[in-house]
Formats: structure tokens, C-alpha cells, sequence
């Protein structure tokens, strides 16, 4: 975690990712980055002194999206942790995913705005975006009301190759948080194993991917989603970690649909793994 990226629209559910982010980067040092992305009626980067006054409203709006960045980071600079900001202006063009993979972001931290109607919302259609986009994992963060706690993580996994590439992430991660880390299989009628074959996928699983004996539990349930959400509920996790394909392949990794449903109606930190665009151009 070299360098968290928080997109920010100043919301509160916002500013709750900004928190987390800062506490994540108090457990392992590293650097938290508070983003806005400013749409601006033209391309703003092109415009000359004298073009920008053609336009006072976007300027008020910068002026105002400059001053509350200034505020979010002198705040959290009291709390030890290295913190920039950077403002950003598109007129229309996507710069969320850009300016991750110009900085070099190795985690984007993002709020959502709870259960309904997240995706409509400004913040909630870009976290969409980005979690079927980026290339680095992507934790989505619900409005915290509780203080922030690092115990136990569940790991949603099909036990299979593609899953456990992404394995070695969350248990390091974890190692890192001092979370606990679970594993967790979640037996649906439509991928329908029996016990003994289940806890002879995790053998194999554990031995050919894993450092440590982590427990495996499995759960069943009519959907992948309905299982982790019942079955992290049950164990009083602190967050769930998913990796994706960034398409519809359930044979090989959870959809990104399973993701979305996860973070629109899980009250807990979600850290989606794309796995699908590792490595693409």
C-alpha cells in the first residue's frame, strides 16, 4: 500500500473512506492521496488566464473544491500520516482510472452511498466504474458510524487457480492489518458440492496456494452474495475481500455483479480484486 487513492466528492460517505484510508495507512506506512475530479464545461487545462474569467461560476468551483481538499488534508496531516491531494478537471472524459495508473496507486479507497440508489448517485456511479475498471484492488467503504477495527477478514473464494492467485494479496494484506484471515465457500444449488468434496477442494487449495493453515468455512446459500453477506454478518467480520474476473465467468471467479450487490447491501468494507485485467495494456 505505497499509495492510497481516495476519490472524494465531500460527501460524508466520502469523507468515511478518507478516515479508513488514514487508518489503513497508520497500520503500514504509506502515502493516502484525496482526489476530486472537477467537470469543467470545457478542457480546462487548455484555457489561458484571460479564457478562465470567461467562466467565474467553474472558477468558484474550484476555488471552493481547493478549499475543502486544503481542509480534509490539514486534518489528517495531525494524525502522522503523508498526505497530498490533487485536483483534477474532465469535461466528460473518464479520470479516475487515468490518473490511477499515472500515480501509480496501489489501492483506491472509495465510499458508497449505502443501499439504495448508489449507482444513480455521482460518487456511487464512478465507484461502479472503478471496480470493474482498475487494475489495482479496490476497497468500497460504507458510511462508518462505529470505530474503524482490524480482526477478522473473510475471503470469498471457489476454491479454484484463478482464486488463489489472488490469495497471496489478501493474506498478505491481512498479515499486514493483523487481520484474521477466513476463508469462506459459499454452496449454492447452481455449483452444488457435498461436504467431503468441498473439504477436499480446500486441502488442495490451502496446499498448493496458502503459507498458512487458514480455516476454511463453507455456507450455504441460493447466491454467492446472500451467503457471504449471511455468513459474514455471522462471524462478525470487519471486512470481505472478492476477487473478480471483470466479467460474467461464475466457473472461474465471482461476477462483478456479485461485487456490486456486495457493496450496495453489505454494512462492511468491501475489497474487490479484479484479476481480469492484470497485466492488460
Amino acid at each position: 500500500m505505497n499509495k492510497i487513492l481516495v476519490p472524494t466528492d465531500f460527501s460524508p460517505h466520502a469523507d468515511a473512506a478518507f478516515d479508513y484510508a488514514i487508518q489503513l495507512a497508520q497500520k503500514q506506512p504509506g502515502e493516502v492521496v484525496l482526489l476530486h475530479v472537477l467537470h469543467t464545461p470545457v478542457n480546462w487545462a487548455k484555457l489561458s488566464k484571460d479564457q478562465e474569467r470567461l467562466f467565474p461560476e467553474t472558477q468558484e468551483a474550484i476555488r471552493r473544491a481547493r478549499a475543502a481538499l486544503a481542509e480534509r488534508v490539514d486534518k489528517a496531516k495531525t494524525k502522522g500520516v503523508a498526505v497530498g491531494e490533487q485536483l483534477c478537471f474532465s469535461d466528460g472524459k473518464d479520470q479516475i482510472i487515468s490518473f490511477v495508473e499515472r500515480e501509480h496507486a496501489s489501492m483506491v479507497v472509495m465510499g458508497s452511498h449505502g443501499q439504495y440508489g448508489w449507482k444513480e448517485h455521482m460518487l456511487g456511479s464512478n465507484t461502479y466504474h472503478v471496480l470493474r475498471k482498475a487494475r489495482v484492488p479496490v476497497l468500497v467503504v460504507k458510511n462508518i458510524e462505529d470505530p474503524v477495527s482490524f480482526n477478522r477478514i473473510v475471503f470469498a473464494t471457489d476454491l479454484k487457480e484463478n482464486s488463489g492467485k489472488a490469495l497471496k494479496q489478501v493474506a498478505e494484506f491481512a498479515a499486514k492489518m493483523g487481520l484474521y484471515l477466513h476463508l469462506l465457500y459459499v454452496n449454492t444449488p447452481a455449483n452444488f458440492l457435498e461436504d467431503s468434496q468441498i473439504e477436499q477442494l480446500a486441502g488442495e487449495f490451502l496446499e498448493k496456494y496458502a503459507d498458512s493453515d487458514y480455516p476454511v468455512h463453507h455456507y450455504s446459500a441460493y447466491k454467492e452474495e446472500r451467503g457471504i453477506i449471511q455468513f459474514a454478518e455471522k462471524l462478525g467480520a470487519d471486512m470481505v475481500a472478492v476477487a473478480t474476473h471483470g466479467r460474467s465467468d461464475l466457473q472461474q471467479l465471482f461476477a462483478p455483479s456479485v461485487t456490486e450487490n456486495l457493496v450496495t447491501y453489505l454494512n462492511l468494507p468491501v475489497w474487490s480484486i479484479n484479476l481480469g485485467l492484470e497485466g492488460d495494456a
